[in-house]
């Protein structure tokens, strides 16, 4: 441990607590060497003798060598190479086993949509270090864009908000500055695509939807669901918007805020919107329907980033990618999957397009920067 003193009594001073180590502080004249110099080289000799294939000796003369490196030392008794020693070898460890499962198997299993994808198709690994560890990187900008266009998206529908791009704007502005770009060009960016993202959003508000009317916005909903006959799985979560059709079916719209989209068979078998259509099978919008039980009548994704097709509208509107009405067993299957997945705590590593941004590079056994050095 080690901190400046400066000559002047009124500089930097090393902490009072020092004192409290138990050991008498010794002055040193001079900058001590960076210690991530000192046994470099030795360092790079041990990760050598330690990797199998790695040195062309026998495995002997390797073990003595590693045990020389292992008794190296500083001035102050500090061991110089503590990687060369067998207990820092990760590798070499058993894996340990929680005694204390993640999930109580006589509960149900609590998911959220989003998560039903990421454990069923995306990586289990991925969704135990992000949600239940949480140890995913903190809020985004672009999350904060998309939470920003969302309430503003309910204010417009709930009638707290005029239907103006111009108020619209002037409660963006409010807000805007309290969100973290990396630069003011980058929040300017940002900023005109928020504006376009909700002039497309008015647009789709107004325009008839087949007869469709809107009965709730950011509507909140709790169901437990049978999952392969074998689980329960609660699912947790808010629709953006639930709209009654012509015949009286519930239509469940979730906006999107990102810069890519599902291809089209993709949305056929989306998980969130088909948990939306089984939570309102399963009464979840019932009280907005006047207590009746509707039937799911289809979801659609709405992406207010992305323009409809010439024949839909073109750039004024936004892209729409609907789901029909449920049939057959998939969305069964993929709860229980999941719901299996947690239970049985499998969150093995599945690599796709989703690790080029993923945050658990470094821990991931499926990536060359996550392997076990005895790999």
């Amino acid at each position: 441990m080690t901190a400046v003193k400066a000559p002047a009594d009124d500089g930097d001073q090393p902490s009072r607590f020092l004192t409290e180590l138990g050991v008498e502080p010794r002055d040193v004249t001079g900058r001590p060497p960076p210690p991530a110099r000192r046994g470099r080289p030795h360092r790079r000799t041990a990760r050598r003798h330690r990797r199998p294939g790695g040195d062309p000796r026998p495995a002997r003369r390797r073990a003595r060598r590693l045990a020389r490196l292992a008794a190296l030392a500083d001035e102050d008794g500090q061991p110089l190479v503590p990687s060369a020693h067998p207990y820092r070898w990760w590798g070499l460890y058993d894996p340990t086993h929680s005694s204390i499962p993640l999930r109580d198997r006589d509960q149900p299993v609590a998911l959220s949509g989003s998560a039903l994808d990421q454990l069923a198709n995306t990586c289990s690994l991925q969704w135990f270090l992000g949600r239940e560890v949480k140890a995913d990187a903190p809020a985004t900008a672009a999350q904060g864009f998309g939470n920003v266009v969302h309430v503003l998206a309910d204010e417009v529908a709930s009638g707290r908000t005029p239907a103006d791009l111009a108020v619209l704007m002037e409660r963006l502005d409010s807000v805007w500055d309290s969100l973290a770009f990396d630069a003011p060009w980058k929040s300017q960016q940002e900023k005109e695509h928020a504006r376009v993202a909700l002039e497309r959003f008015l647009q789709w508000h107004v325009m008839d939807r087949g007869g469709r009317t809107a009965v709730a916005t950011e509507h909140d909903f709790d169901v437990t669901l049978e999952a392969g006959g074998e689980y329960e799985v609660r699912i947790r979560g808010s629709m953006d918007r639930v709209e009654a059709d012509t015949e009286g079916r519930a239509y469940v719209v979730d906006f999107k805020t990102g810069k890519a989209a599902p291809t089209r068979e993709e949305v056929a078998h989306h998980p969130q919107l088909a948990v939306y259509q089984l939570a309102v099978r399963e009464g979840a919008v019932d009280d907005v329907f006047g207590g009746t039980r509707p039937e799911p009548g289809g979801a659609e994704l709405v992406q207010l980033r992305q323009p409809a097709a010439k024949k839909d509208g073109g750039e004024a509107l936004p892209r729409i990618q609907a789901q029909e009405p449920l049939a057959g067993e998939w969305v069964g299957d993929l709860l229980a999957t999941a719901a299996g997945r947690v239970l049985d705590e499998r969150f093995s590593p599945a690599t796709g397009q989703h690790c080029t941004h993923c945050a658990f590079r470094a821990a991931c056994s499926a990536q060359p920067e996550g392997r076990h050095i005895v790999e």
